[in-house]
């Protein structure tokens, strides 16, 4: 009960701040839409803010009493501006009555998404390693400098999503964990429909929509505890206030565009390939639109907002964590590490991934998917063998990213699953040719939208190396683009337009519907009629109250269990395991067990200090017989069985 009541207020605060941020937002040449838009990502980066600053002071904790002063402030905020409150309320209430059937779907889909991420446990193999294990050691060191862990991407890659889920994780539960990356896909789907109104009709702007919230990765994504999809949310926060820049330039907008740019930075590196020509192609339109002589004009008349807001950007730019890694590895961040840099800066490897793309681009979800399933007809193995014939003899393993084995094949695998998913039959056939056309035929701002998205995809195609799981780093390329897709869409002659749009909108829903229900890391259902009645992902978990559902899955034996049962609160733990070892859960059975990532030289050099040592899949690396003595009890192995060796060794 004490954690279900701290659970539904740490949600009330979100709510909280969505609204306030929806009020600050708000102006009379602003779309409600897009206000709602801003203020959810307004939201994201406010919590973010809030948990990093309490960890760089090494009071985490301190962070609350932060939250609740600003959850005061912001009821207060609310209550004095109610008016914009019930404006918002009206017209999300009228948009529901005009469009019944398409606006209960969607409501549907987003609830079923909520409710996924509210209550069925994380599952993500990045996030069991890195993304919510750092939080863990985070809240364990009090500090988001690092010392001790199993992987480099826990202290050297930015935290500005990460961080988020402290707010549930420091709970020592994980309900609610990828709530944010739902606010963050529900933001880009309600900025879309905002930003197309502006210069769209409805039935555009809503067809727009639903094409970018019906992408399958997006969806997918939307109930993950990746960082990937707060890329998209930032890059069109990033539009929507730069258009508002150009129609009323002020230093509170140039404040949200640099909050903006900042937190896309801090989410995810790969966020610098957008930043780049984003900044370039938006200062130029900005210094011809608007004057140089007149943006030093707003700078003065409100250099004290922008000096105010200095502080903030250094943090949220993660400024203080690359001179961290700088000054003790002297690689800024990991990337050189973890390989995924190209070394090379050949243009032979951009068109070699561009085509890669290209391939994978040919996506035509749930027909695939259950073509495979119920034909056998694989159209991944056919596209990958075609590839296989005409372009491996010309690009090799050109740009290709490397295992210890060789180079990852390049295979297009049918899954409609975050890891190996794509983006739907619309990515091609609309959004590729949206964003080509607004670059030819749109006015300077939709020229601005996709000259930045192809030099995001540009860089990107050209620095990174091809890899498997590339699918997910692109999702800001394709969900950024609603308002490119509204253009395009408005200019199909009248004649045809609206069999068309009604055409897609009929498709789109389908596929959403899809996404929502095949996705195979938390299923609903399959494709038959008796593969429904089959036990689903809510009755595996019993409605989410078995946390430990996937960890079964994953080591084939009760591991976590009996690491809870047998080690006692207050132990220390040497941990010994590889950057590739689930180490998320033994954390949230144990948050009172002090479990520190090391090497066995460090152990071996200091092993008094701890009470046992937990070999994790890599004894047979290690020459532990001399621990194993009548002092030193193995308290736990793994059974055969198990796909990971362990051992638990009681030292004292």
């Amino acid at each position: 009960m004490p954690y279900l009541l701290t659970f539904l207020l740490f949600l009330i605060e979100i709510f909280l701040f969505c609204c306030g941020g929806l009020i600050f937002a708000y102006s009379s040449d602003r779309k409600i839409s897009e206000s709602l838009s801003v203020g959810i990502f307004l939201t994201l980066i406010l919590i973010s803010l809030v948990f990093q600053v309490g960890f760089l002071l090494e009071f985490p904790t301190g962070s609350i009493l932060l939250e609740i002063i600003l959850s005061v402030l912001n009821i207060k905020y609310i209550i004095l501006h109610r008016s914009i409150l019930k404006q918002a309320i009206r017209s999300i209430v009228q948009f529901i009555i005009h469009h019944k059937i398409i606006a209960g779907i969607i409501i549907s889909s987003w609830i079923y998404l909520f409710l996924l991420v509210a209550i069925i446990p994380p599952s993500n193999w990045d996030s069991m390693t890195y993304n919510l294990s750092r939080v863990y050691l985070f809240q364990q060191e009090n500090s988001l400098f690092l010392e001790n862990v199993t992987t480099i991407r826990q202290s050297m890659f930015v935290v500005g999503a990460d961080i988020l889920n402290h707010g549930f994780l420091r709970l020592n539960q994980d309900y609610g964990v990828g709530i944010f990356s739902w606010l963050a896909y529900v933001s880009v789907g309600i900025g879309t429909y905002g930003l197309s109104r502006s210069f769209a009709s409805p039935q555009v702007s809503l067809t727009a929509t639903l094409i970018i919230i019906s992408l399958p990765e997006f969806c997918f994504q939307a109930t993950s505890t990746k960082n990937d999809i707060f890329t998209a949310a930032s890059a069109l926060f990033c539009f929507i206030v730069s258009d508002r820049i150009l129609a009323n330039p002020s230093a509170k907008n140039l404040g949200m565009l640099l909050l903006g740019l900042a937190y896309g930075f801090s989410a995810k590196t790969t966020f610098l390939a957008f930043l780049v020509p984003f900044v370039i192609c938006f200062g130029i339109v900005l210094c011809w639109k608007i004057g140089i002589k007149k943006l030093y004009q707003i700078i003065i008349d409100d250099w004290l907002y922008l000096l105010i807001l200095i502080a903030p950007i250094i943090v949220i730019s993660q400024s203080w964590l690359f001179w961290h890694n700088a000054t003790t590895t002297g690689d800024l961040t990991g990337g050189e590490t973890i390989k995924i840099v190209r070394e090379g800066s050949s243009n032979f490897g951009l068109v070699a991934n561009l085509v890669r793309y290209f391939f994978q681009s040919i996506h035509l979800f749930p027909l695939d998917y259950i073509a495979k399933g119920r034909l056998g007809i694989d159209l991944g193995e056919i596209l990958s063998n075609i590839y296989e014939q005409i372009f491996y003899p010309i690009f090799n393993n050109v740009a290709m990213g490397y295992r210890t084995t060789g180079p990852y094949p390049f295979k297009i695998k049918v899954l409609p699953h975050e890891d190996f998913s794509w983006y739907g039959p619309y990515a091609l056939a609309v959004i590729v040719p949206a964003i080509c056309w607004s670059l030819f035929k749109g006015n300077y701002w939709f020229k601005v939208q996709s000259l930045s998205l192809l030099g995001f995809i540009t860089i990107f195609s050209h620095k990174l190396v091809w890899t498997p799981w590339n699918n997910r780093y692109v999702t800001l390329f394709f969900a950024a683009s609603g308002a490119c897709v509204a253009f395009f869409l408005q200019a199909i002659p009248r004649k045809v337009q609206s069999k068309i749009l009604n055409g897609i909108k009929i498709t789109t829903l389908i596929i959403l519907i899809s996404a929502c229900v095949l996705n195979v890391s938390k299923p609903l259902g399959g494709l038959s009629i008796t593969e429904f009645f089959k036990p689903n992902i809510w009755s595996k978990t019993s409605w989410g109250s078995d946390r430990l559902y996937y960890a079964r899955k994953h080591y084939g034996d009760k591991r976590i269990e009996q690491f809870r049962d047998l080690v006692p609160d207050g132990s220390k733990v040497a941990l010994i395991a590889g950057e590739n070892n689930w180490i998320y859960h033994f954390y949230l059975v144990s948050p009172q067990v002090e479990i520190v990532p090391v090497s066995f030289t460090k152990f071996e050099s200091n092993p008094q200090v701890y009470d046992y040592l937990f070999l994790f899949d890599t004894e047979t690396e290690y020459d532990i017989t001399q621990l194993e003595t009548s002092k030193n009890i193995t308290v736990w192995s793994s059974p055969s069985s198990s796909s990971q060796p362990s051992k638990l060794i009681r030292l004292r």
